[in-house]
């Protein structure tokens, strides 16, 4: 850096050096302001859509169940070699079933499991013991019918954010039994193969699980209740022993609400083919009517009542509308509370869906238990995805009790990332450690991993660095993008996270396995000239 732009940041330097004379806050955000100075007077303008590389490195993440249970636990199988759960016992069915339905408003217990089993324990009403607080059916807006909550809930579905994956064969509050589920031990050829109502997830997530009910397309995850076996036991004492099995499952129920789908309030679709390819495949599209009102289209429901949980509107004395009694502002403050006309009721019967929901989770029950292999830890891990390349936020470095400007060498920490072992891990390998202040790796010590304190450089060559090994970690965490993996740094001015945000100066680059990081105290640029380039064109493959 020269000239006037040289002396701006050196100035900088220089205003910082006197720590109790600024306020801490003040001086984090002026390490940043710094860094990016810094690098701009560098390299010059950014390109605006520049996501330095991490776009060209991200995991082609597929969710998706695997139904071949006949090959779970072979591990000459694709994914094979899993420990499969045993069938759930009678004593632990009852014991689940009894807590789902003395146990109201049960909280989430998120397991955080992307490989996991989901097993049936009970569809809701085929077990109702007398005196139960919950009776896992609901009477139909006609006052008479009996709606059984179960046979209401089409499937289940795992969802996060825009993902939902759905998990295949459990509808209408059960699941389909498989009688080719293979013992572990076993294999695909010759069994032995047992019974049970089962499905592997690979890939996923349970960080919400809905159901869809007959009337609408939408998955609710309000209704969701998770809990883990041991809190089970801490409510129910030695009698739940019986879920102490070593297999620490997590338990999840149901609560049924009959819900209209909000989506298709003010929405014109054409269901003359009978079924929709721009809904959800389960959406039956087949008779649905409109009402139409004020240049609004409503949901028109089935004349038939007793399809619905919800109240049918009477006069305050108790009888039914009469043609009479229907005007424009009687229909419109109906829809305001949230009542829908029922088809051939001429304007005379309108139906309030809902109010069924009653806090006890227990109109369908499921088991969720990760899904491991035999061997926990890999032998042999698979090529890596990507590198990264770290720099720290300070533009100034103290070395020997001499001060050097920022060096833009991009070896503070450099890692590779391996997506998916093959189990749904993730793994870092800790290539080399340039920086000397604190820095950890998605929560990892990275110099207490090569056995070095904080002050010590591994692997960049020169200044004092020492050559150590390779080490690889297993994260807690899925990631399928590099760019969220946390770097954090603690410097004299505070903790920071390096980042890698578009069009901003980074503080990570993402570039291809085996690719040569910067010796210490040389610029990137140095070593690879096309990099001053890629900072304005985002295309160029400059570490090649």
């Amino acid at each position: 850096m020269t000239g006037i732009a040289a002396v701006a940041v050196c100035a900088a330097f220089t205003s910082c050096s006197h720590d109790l004379d600024f306020d801490p806050v003040a001086q984090e955000q002026q390490s940043e302001v710094n860094y990016e100075s810094a690098f701009t007077s560098r390299f010059g303008e950014i390109a605006p859509n520049h996501e330095w590389g991490f776009d060209q490195f991200r995991e082609d993440v597929t969710r998706t169940e695997n139904a071949n249970a006949n090959e779970w636990a072979d591990p000459n199988k694709a994914y094979g070699g899993l420990v499969v759960p045993p069938p759930l016992t009678d004593e632990q069915i009852a014991v689940v079933k009894k807590y789902f339905q003395t146990h109201p408003n049960l909280g989430y217990e998120d397991p955080q499991w992307t490989n996991y089993f989901m097993q049936q324990v009970y569809k809701g009403h085929t077990d109702v013991p007398a005196g139960c607080a919950t009776p896992e059916a609901y009477k139909a807006a006609d006052g008479n019918t009996d709606i059984i909550a179960s046979d209401h809930m089409d499937h289940l579905a795992a969802i996060d954010g825009s993902f939902v994956d759905h998990i295949n064969n459990f509808n209408h509050g059960d699941c389909s039994n498989n009688d080719d589920v293979l013992d572990n031990g076993g294999n695909a050829n010759d069994g032995p193969f047992h019974s049970d109502k089962i499905m592997y997830m690979k890939e996923s997530t349970t960080k919400s699980f809905g159901y869809y009910n007959s009337n609408g397309s939408v998955c609710r995850t309000e209704y969701t209740g998770l809990v883990s076996y041991k809190t089970i036991m801490k409510a129910m004492g030695a009698e739940a022993d019986c879920l102490n099995d070593g297999w620490e499952r997590s338990f999840m129920g149901f609560d049924f609400e009959q819900m209209v789908d909000d989506e298709v309030y003010a929405v014109e679709l054409d269901y003359s083919a009978g079924w929709s390819a721009d809904l959800p495949h389960h959406f039956p599209v087949i008779g649905y009517k409109w009402y139409e009102f004020k240049g609004k289209k409503y949901h028109m429901l089935s004349s038939e009542q007793n399809r619905y949980c919800g109240i049918f509107y009477k006069k305050s004395d108790g009888q039914d509308l009469t043609d009479a009694d229907i005007n424009d502002d009687l229909i419109e403050s109906l829809l305001d509370a949230g009542y829908l006309p029922v088809d051939g009721g001429a304007n005379k019967k309108w139906v309030k869906v809902g109010g069924c929901a009653d806090g006890y989770f227990s109109d369908w029950i499921v088991c969720l238990t990760e899904a491991k292999k035999n061997n926990e830890t890999p032998k042999v891990l698979p090529a890596p995805n990507v590198r990264v390349f770290a720099e720290d936020l300070d533009v100034k470095e103290n070395f020997d009790g001499k001060e050097y400007k920022g060096d833009f060498d991009f070896n503070d920490v450099v890692f590779d990332v391996i997506y998916d072992d093959g189990e749904g891990n993730t793994w870092i390998i800790l290539q080399a450690a340039g920086g000397t202040y604190h820095i950890e790796v998605d929560g990892i010590d990275v110099h207490k991993k090569f056995g070095v304190p904080d002050n010590k450089m591994v692997n960049t060559h020169g200044y004092g660095s020492i050559d150590k090994k390779p080490v690889s970690v297993k994260l807690s965490t899925h990631y399928s993008d590099a760019a969220l993996i946390p770097v954090i740094v603690t410097l004299p001015t505070g903790t920071r996270e390096l980042t890698a945000a578009a069009g901003k100066a980074p503080h990570k680059l993402a570039v291809a396995p085996g690719t040569d990081w910067a010796g210490e105290r040389i610029s990137i640029e140095t070593v690879y000239p096309d990099f001053y380039s890629w900072v304005r064109d985002p295309t160029l493959k400059w570490w090649q």
